[in-house]
C-alpha cells in the first residue's frame, strides 16, 4: 500500500459495506496484524445501509421500521378512494382489493402506517436479495477459491450459515409432452444459506472487523470504523488531493502524509485518507470517480443496464435489474404452492425451501423463507403464514424498469399482477389462487443487480508473467482500488474472494514498495492510448455464462441448461463498436468514441455514443415478455 512508515495511523476508507468491502476490510485489518507492522491501521467503511451494512447479501429481521420521508407527499391517483378499485395499465383486470391495500400501505410516505403490526415485519427473516452461497469451480486461469472454502467451513462451524437439505433446492419444469404435468428435479452440488437470514453473513463480518478496535494494554494497532446510512456524494464527494511531486514508490515527505483522498456526502467531510476502495458498482460509482485524475480506473466502472451481454463480453461491465416480490400468503391449511410442491415431493417427502423456475421466461426463482428460516406461527391463529420472496428474470426487469428509488404505484400494480399470474402459470394454477390469498407483499427493483460479464485481467498478483486472473483493480499512482464480484465472479464467493485479494495486493505493496516503481504496483487497469494493437492483453470483459443463464448470479450448473446467446449482429459488429467508426444517414462519415461513430457533415452518426445519442437499430436485440 503506498504509504510510509512513521508514527501516524494509515487511513483506508472502503465505500460499500457489502460482502467485497467486508472482505477488503477483515483481511487488511487481519494481516496488518499478523505481520506485526510498526505502523497503526484505521479502516472505515462507508455505506449507504439504513439499517445494517450486507448490500445484495441483506434480509428484512422482525420489528425493522420503514424510513420516514418527511415533507413528501405520498403517491395518490383518484382510483385510490377506499371504495373504487384500482386497474392495471392494461384496464383489463382488476387488481385485487388485498394487492392493492398492501400496495397503499408501502406507499405512505410518513412511517404512520402501522408497519410494526404489518405480517411480513413480525413473522421473521425474510431474504428478499441473494437467496444462495456456494463455492463455485472458477476456471484454470481464475485461481482457486480454497480461502473461501476455508471461510464457508468455519461460518458452518459457528452456525454463521446452514446447509441447505439435499433435494430442497429444485428446478421446476414441465412434465414433457403432457403440458399440464410438472416435474421437480433436485439441483446437485453444496449449497448454504445465511442461518437467521443472509444479512447473518455481513454481521458477522462487520463484528469480526470491529474484534480489532483494542483499547489500552489490548490495542494492537489497528481500528475499524463502520458509518451506515452515508451517501458519497456522486458528483463532488471523492475528490484527489495527493502530492503529484512523490517519488516513484508515491512517497511524501510533506505534512499530508501521503494523503490522497478526501470524502465528502454533501457539505459535510468524511476525512481525509491515504488509500481508496470503491466495493460497489453501478451508475453511483461511475460518477464517484468520474472528476479524478484516475481515468484507467474509472473507464472499468462505466455501466450498461442489460439483461444479456454478447458472446465475446461486451465494452463495459454490464449489469441486470430484477423485481423482488415479497409476499405473505394466508390459509386454513396449506397455500395453493405449498399443495403443488407436496405433490411434486410425495414420493421425496423432502422440504423444499428454494425453487430455480424453468418454465416460464419472466421468472427465475421462488424461495420460501418461512421453511427456511423456521418462521414462528401465531399459536392463536388457526391459519398458516407463508412468506415468499419471487425474483424475475432480467428480461422482465428491463421491460417493466423504472425510478428504483420512487417506484410510481400504477408501475407497482402492473409488476405486482404479471408477477403473481405468472407464478400461477408456471404451478398450473387456476388465476386468482395465489393473488386472492396475498396478506402482504413488498416489491423492490433490484435495479444494478448481478454483473452479466466480468474483467478479466492477468498480471504478477498472480505468479507473474499473466499466470492466472487477478480478480481485482489497483490503480498504485493514486492509491485507489476495486473489489467486487464483478472482477472475478457473479456470486458471494467471487466478491468475497475479490475483496482478500485486492487487500493481500495493497499491503504487499506497502511492504514490498522498494522492489517496484509505484506504478509498477498497479493491476488490472486498461490501456486507453491509440498505441497498442492488443488492447485485450491489459484485460478484456468475459462472459458469465452461469450468471448469464440462471440471471440471479453464479449457482451450481444446471443440468437443464438451454442457454444460448442472443442471436443479434451485436458479435459481427464487435470490431467497428472496438474502433468507433459510423456513418451518417446522410453520407457523411465520422469517427466517435467506441460505440460507434459520429455522423460527419451532412450525415447522422449510427450505432454511437455521439452527439445525438443515436443508436443503431442492429445494436438492440428485442425481445419482449408478458
Amino acid at each position: 500500500m503506498s504509504m510510509s512508515s512513521g508514527t501516524s495511523p494509515k487511513k483506508v476508507a472502503i465505500l460499500g459495506g457489502g460482502i467485497s468491502g467486508l472482505s477488503t476490510a477483515s483481511q487488511l485489518l487481519s494481516r496488518h496484524k499478523q505481520s506485526g507492522q510498526s505502523y497503526e491501521l484505521e479502516v472505515t467503511i462507508f455505506d449507504t445501509g439504513r439499517l445494517r451494512p450486507g448490500g445484495r447479501c441483506s434480509s428484512r429481521l422482525v420489528g425493522d421500521k420503514p424510513p420516514v420521508v418527511k415533507n413528501q407527499q405520498p403517491q395518490r391517483r383518484a382510483c385510490d378512494d377506499e371504495d373504487l378499485q384500482a386497474k392495471n395499465q392494461d384496464g383489463n383486470n382488476m387488481t385485487p382489493k388485498n394487492i392493492h391495500k398492501a400496495l397503499l400501505a408501502n406507499t405512505n410516505q410518513q412511517g404512520n402506517n402501522d408497519s410494526m403490526a404489518r405480517v411480513l415485519n413480525s413473522c421473521g427473516a425474510i431474504d428478499h436479495a441473494a437467496q444462495i452461497v456456494s463455492v463455485p469451480t472458477l476456471d484454470d486461469n481464475s485461481g482457486d477459491m480454497d480461502h473461501f472454502q476455508s471461510q464457508v467451513d468455519e461460518w458452518l462451524k459457528s452456525d454463521v450459515l446452514e446447509s441447505f437439505p439435499e433435494g430442497s433446492v429444485c428446478e421446476l419444469l414441465d412434465g414433457g409432452e403432457d403440458s399440464n404435468k410438472l416435474k421437480l428435479e433436485p439441483l446437485q452440488g453444496d449449497m448454504y444459506y445465511g442461518k437467521g437470514g443472509m444479512g447473518n453473513i455481513p454481521l458477522v463480518m462487520r463484528d469480526y472487523c470491529s474484534s480489532f478496535n483494542g483499547f489500552g494494554e489490548n490495542y494492537t494497532g489497528q481500528s475499524f470504523r463502520i458509518a451506515q446510512d452515508v451517501w458519497v456524494s456522486p458528483s463532488n464527494g471523492v475528490k484527489y488531493i495527493g502530492n503529484r511531486n512523490r517519488d516513484d514508490n508515491n512517497n511524501s515527505d510533506d505534512d499530508d502524509g501521503g494523503l490522497q483522498w478526501e470524502l465528502r456526502a454533501g457539505n459535510k467531510s468524511l476525512g481525509k485518507y491515504h488509500n481508496l476502495v470503491i466495493s460497489h458498482n453501478g451508475k453511483c460509482a461511475d460518477r464517484i470517480m468520474s472528476r479524478t485524475p484516475a481515468k484507467a480506473f474509472h473507464s472499468l466502472l462505466r455501466t450498461k443496464f442489460a439483461p444479456y451481454v454478447p458472446q465475446w463480453g461486451g465494452r463495459e461491465m454490464t449489469l441486470n435489474s430484477i423485481y423482488s416480490l415479497v409476499f405473505a400468503v394466508k390459509s386454513d391449511d396449506a397455500s395453493p404452492i405449498s399443495k403443488v410442491v407436496s405433490n411434486l415431493c410425495n414420493q421425496d417427502k423432502n422440504d423444499v425451501y428454494t425453487i430455480m423456475i424453468k418454465n416460464e421466461p419472466t421468472l427465475r426463482l421462488l424461495s420460501c423463507n418461512s421453511l427456511k428460516h423456521h418462521h414462528a406461527q401465531n399459536k392463536n391463529s388457526e391459519s398458516n403464514i407463508e412468506i415468499y420472496t419471487l425474483l424475475s428474470s432480467p428480461i422482465f426487469g428491463k421491460q417493466f424498469k423504472g425510478p428504483q428509488e420512487n417506484l410510481p404505484l400504477d408501475l407497482q400494480e402492473k409488476v405486482v399482477m404479471k408477477m403473481l399470474s405468472n407464478l400461477e402459470n408456471s404451478f398450473k394454477l387456476e388465476q386468482g389462487d395465489v393473488s386472492n390469498s396475498v396478506v402482504d407483499l413488498k416489491l423492490q427493483l433490484w435495479g444494478a443487480a448481478v454483473p452479466m460479464n466480468t474483467w478479466s485481467s492477468s498480471s504478477s498478483s498472480n505468479g507473474g508473467g499473466g499466470g492466472g486472473v487477478d480478480g481485482f483493480v489497483y490503480d498504485a499512482t493514486y492509491g485507489v482500488g476495486a473489489a467486487g464480484d464483478w472482477i472475478l465472479d457473479p456470486s458471494i464467493a467471487g466478491a468475497w474472494e475479490s475483496g482478500r485479494r485486492l487487500a493481500d495486493w495493497m499491503l504487499k505493496h506497502h511492504e514490498e514498495s522498494d522492489k517496484k516503481k509505484g506504478g509498477e504496483w498497479s493491476v488490472g487497469l486498461p490501456d486507453l492510448t491509440n498505441n497498442s494493437n492488443n488492447k485485450e492483453k491489459y484485460g478484456k470483459f468475459v462472459p458469465s455464462r452461469v450468471a448469464l443463464e440462471s440471471g440471479i448470479g453464479s449457482i451450481p450448473p444446471s443440468p437443464n441448461s438451454t442457454f444460448e446467446f442472443p442471436t443479434s449482429s451485436n458479435d459481427g459488429q464487435s470490431q467497428r463498436r472496438q474502433g468507433g467508426g459510423g456513418r451518417g444517414r446522410g453520407g457523411g462519415r465520422g469517427r466517435g468514441r467506441g460505440r460507434g461513430g459520429r455522423g460527419g457533415r451532412n450525415g447522422r452518426g449510427g450505432g454511437g455514443r455521439n452527439s445525438n445519442r443515436a443508436r443503431s437499430n442492429n445494436d438492440r436485440t428485442s425481445q419482449t415478455v408478458s
